[in-house]
């Protein structure tokens, strides 16, 4: 981007060498520099240059817009009279029809392992209450949580020992109930949590889980694996997947011949260069 933009040391920003220009209209320095905090980047530099490729696309798709009759030449990009005429520039001229039957099933067998269904455990826990930046509050769970995993490692009933010490123990309002949770699913708890659920399997998890919550002492009553779906369960949302990856494709075929067909200056979005 070296023929686009230059170093001001003064005022340590980038500024825009060259105009950047769309079939002959110029995009001001100014509205590049105020949309530069839509697009975060590592430097002002990258910033600067996707805040006007995204200025210079806007101005493509308004160009076009007007040319069908969708709106106005002064409509203000980004706008809901923008966006609601760009809708129907994309509807207009990039109609996607639903993908056959047949592209669903091909998509679905090759893809089985993405169709299943959430895994399930029924848990208890035992909490021992610690504030994350209580270091001696932890120490403290950290040796009461041995002491209670080590009286049900050596119970002959260590699910009845469980549930009478998250009873007497346990600092969670799930302790009335011997510390069950019920059926629990991914994304259900914090994630050492869930980690620690589903790769134990049944009984009880060997190690103390530590959370922003505390200590956690966690026996894992039954497990259910996730199973395959059905096809006609998923075809709905398959289809739904493709059509808009379609879409997609589409929409980025028609960018590309929009900014193949105009003249543009000062930057270059075929091969994503300064010009």
């Amino acid at each position: 981007m070296s023929n686009l933009l230059t170093s001001d040391k003064q005022g340590d920003t980038e500024l825009f060498l060259a105009p950047v220009t769309v079939n002959g209209k110029e995009i001001p320095h100014e509205q590049i520099y105020a949309e530069m905090q839509y697009h975060p980047a590592s430097t002002p530099r990258e910033a600067a240059y996707a805040a006007a490729r995204s200025l210079v696309i806007g101005q493509l798709l308004r160009e076009a817009a007007v040319e069908r009759g969708l709106c106005e030449a002064d409509v203000e990009i980004n706008s809901e009279a923008f966006d609601k005429a760009v809708e129907q520039l994309v509807a207009g001229d990039m109609d996607v029809p639903a993908p056959t039957e047949e592209a669903c099933r091909t998509f679905f067998e090759e893809n089985r392992d993405r169709f299943r269904s959430e895994p399930l455990a029924e848990v208890r826990h035992i909490l021992l209450a610690a504030d994350p930046g209580d270091e001696a509050a932890r120490e403290q769970a950290r040796s009461s949580a041995a002491d209670l995993l080590r009286q049900v490692q050596e119970s002959s009933d260590p699910l009845v020992t469980f549930a009478d010490l998250a009873k007497a123990a346990s600092e969670c309002s799930s302790s009335e109930s011997g510390g069950s949770l019920g059926q629990v699913s991914r994304g259900d708890t914090v994630a050492p949590f869930e980690e620690a659920v589903f790769r134990q399997g049944q009984g009880l998890v060997p190690e103390p889980v530590e959370t922003q919550y505390g200590l956690h002492l966690i026996y894992v009553e039954h497990s259910e694996p996730g199973r395959p779906l059905e096809f006609d369960y998923v075809s709905g949302r398959i289809s739904d997947f493709l059509r808009e990856r379609a879409r997609r494709a589409n929409t980025g075929a028609y960018l590309q011949q929009l900014v193949a067909s105009a003249e543009i200056g000062g930057i270059d979005l075929l091969d994503g260069r300064a010009a």
